[in-house]
């Protein structure tokens, strides 16, 4: 039955009309004019949906966009320079430490400051960067005890 329904579908295709399993595929829905003159039609957008595409992800004001900044420097600079033997990177690392161990909250810009105005739990945020700290010299000492062993 299969057989006689793709022949029929072949027979029909030959007289210029398509094979059943082919029906309303590619056949034009409305007139030509209207589909031409649907690509002028305009979006229809709420305002929100059109201001969305120019706002930030997350709204912050600008002293938070500076504090998120300032402690990513100081995350980065306590990162990158944790194992370093250059004088002015490891003093680099000692400074940005030096910041994130620091409790005191007199001045805007101190650690405890700057992660609860971003709402950061601080002593969270200080442990982690001792943990991290750790094991990043820990690890530091198994390749240097490895290149000892190999060299």
């Amino acid at each position: 039955m299969i057989a006689k329904k793709a022949v029929k579908g072949r027979h029909n295709h030959q007289h210029g009309r398509s094979p059943f399993w082919l029906n309303g595929v590619g056949q034009p829905r409305a007139p030509m004019e209207e589909r031409a003159l649907a690509i002028f039609q305009p979006d229809i957008l709420v305002e929100n949906q059109y201001q969305s595409t120019y706002r930030r992800r997350f709204h912050l004001e600008p002293e938070r966009v500076l504090m998120l900044a300032v402690l990513q420097d100081a995350v980065v600079c306590f990162q990158d320079n944790v194992t370093a033997t250059c004088k002015r990177k490891r003093l680099m690392h000692l400074d940005a430490e030096e910041w994130i161990v620091n409790d005191d909250r007199n001045y805007p810009f101190s650690f405890e400051n700057v992660c609860e105005a971003l709402g950061y739990d601080p002593a969270y945020m200080r442990q982690g960067l001792m943990r991290w700290k750790e094991a990043a010299l820990s690890g530091r000492g198994k390749k240097e005890t490895r290149k000892l062993l190999v060299g």
